[in-house]
């Protein structure tokens, strides 16, 4: 649950925490008790709660209420958020701030650009984010389970089917790659995807375009290769990758393109993608 409720930047879905979430919300009438704010709510906390004590030192009685108890113990949880009883951040305190601040910052994923460019279909975007987890259930990863005997590719026989052999050393999915090049003339790349990101050169939507062919095509090796394991169906490379280019002209098509420069339409002329 921790994963997928990350900002797509850190490697979640972006799904919202509700749990944290719904903390930082308590904890914003945590902080009207704190900065004394004058409404009746916080009058009638300090009469009948606080009674003169300080509210980060006040600790409920046994028996208080469940609701007055759980209030409280959001307080402790972001007691350390607090400097002689000022919220740390310069901005002040708000429930997204505070709910950004429980949550924690966590490394940016490596594969972001390619994974969710907007030039992707959606089933795409998230078979990546899969992949670029390594979260795909490979033969590897069944045999490691005891779910299948034999880890041998699906689609050459001659490897172990992990991530690493499927997407990059497979005999296959090189003959489908090249099929996309000979179509479309872009340099897809052969082992290590990150490096290849990072030295792409062309506009914005140049490289966004190119992320979005890696993805449409870890898509439909994957997909290839589910259909190979359930109903020993192998597809020629030729139609794979002629396959993958359509799924990418389609998605080009239905996108809004008014804001493109001419460069930028005839490059996706050129790619065979208009």
């Amino acid at each position: 649950m921790g994963k997928i409720c990350r900002p797509k930047a850190e490697g979640g879905l972006g799904i919202r925490d509700l749990e944290t979430w719904n903390k930082a919300l308590v904890a914003k009438l945590v902080n009207w008790v704190m900065e004394k704010k004058d409404t009746i709510w916080v009058h009638w906390v300090e009469c009948n709660y606080l009674r003169g004590q300080q509210w980060m030192d006040y600790t409920p009685s046994p028996n208080s209420s469940w609701a007055w108890r759980i209030f409280c113990r959001v307080k402790q949880d972001i007691a350390a958020g607090y400097t002689d009883g000022i919220w740390h951040q310069q901005e002040g305190f708000s429930s997204a701030r505070c709910c950004d601040w429980l949550k924690g910052q966590a490394p940016r994923m490596m594969l972001e650009r390619v994974v969710w460019t907007g030039w992707s279909f959606p089933k795409h975007n998230f078979l990546g984010w899969l992949w670029a987890h390594e979260a795909l259930q490979t033969k590897s990863k069944l045999l490691h389970y005891g779910m299948v005997d034999e880890d041998n590719c699906q689609h050459c026989g001659m490897g172990s089917e992990n991530q690493e052999h499927l997407f990059f050393d497979c005999p296959y999915r090189r003959w489908v790659i090249q099929q996309v090049k000979h179509y479309s003339g872009m340099d897809i790349p052969a082992t290590n995807v990150l490096e290849w990101c990072v030295h792409r050169q062309g506009s914005k939507l140049q490289k966004e375009v190119q992320y979005a062919v890696v993805v449409c095509a870890v898509y439909m090796l994957w997909q290839q290769r589910n259909n190979c394991r359930q109903e020993m169906v192998l597809f020629r490379p030729e139609w794979l990758g002629k396959r993958i280019l359509n799924d990418m002209k389609a998605r080009v098509r239905e996108r809004d393109k008014s804001h493109l420069s001419i460069f930028d339409m005839e490059w996706l002329e050129s790619k065979n993608l208009m």
